[in-house]
Formats: C-alpha cells, sequence, structure tokens
C-alpha cells in the first residue's frame, strides 16, 4: 500500500481568464433566477391574500347556513308562522290590545 502514489499529486490547475460570453451567460441566469425568485414571491402573496378572503367568506357562510338550519328547524311551528304573518304580513294577533302612545287631546 506505500507503493501506492497520490493521484491529486499530478494534477495542475491552470487559471485562464474566462470568456466575455461565459461571464454574460451567468449574469443573465443570475438576473432571470432573481426576477423568478421575485415573481414567485408576488404570487405567493397574492396567494395567501386569496386564502384569506376564502377563509372569511367560509365562516360568512357557515354562519348563514347555521342560521338557515335553524329557520328550517323553525318552519312549521306556531311561534313560526306567527311571526311570518307579523313581521312579512303586517297581519295582527286578534286576541292582541293595542294603545296609541300619542295623546292628540294635549294641543
Amino acid at each position: 500500500m506505500a507503493n501506492r502514489k497520490n493521484p491529486f499529486r499530478r494534477i495542475r490547475l491552470v487559471y485562464r481568464r474566462s470568456s466575455t460570453l461565459l461571464k454574460c451567460a451567468v449574469l443573465a441566469v443570475i438576473v432571470l433566477s432573481t426576477v423568478a425568485l421575485l415573481a414567485i414571491h408576488v404570487a405567493i402573496g397574492q396567494t395567501r391574500q386569496d386564502a384569506e378572503a376564502l377563509r372569511s367568506q367560509a365562516a360568512r357562510l357557515e354562519k348563514e347556513n347555521r342560521q338557515l338550519t335553524q329557520a328550517i328547524a323553525e318552519v312549521g311551528t306556531v311561534q313560526s308562522i306567527k311571526r311570518i304573518a307579523m313581521e312579512e304580513l303586517g297581519l295582527v294577533d286578534p286576541d292582541s290590545e293595542f294603545f296609541d302612545p300619542v295623546d292628540n287631546n294635549a294641543e
């Protein structure tokens, strides 16, 4: 094993100036990579905003869904029929007593 020579001993590094074309190519790759990274960063920001908008819309729709489910469950009960008749149709319960708080004789 001691007879083996070091293979790296024979390697000589020779430094030469790189060509202008190679420098331009490397610079172009760096610039394009930077532009691509910035585009990805902008796309990620927009996606996060869209996701937040969708979350708030989902929460609003879930609340509306709960309200509608509750309204469906109440349909057909006496209270809901009275409420619909009074609020939407303007009907009055015949057993109700009303009074006018305005006194016309006070003038």
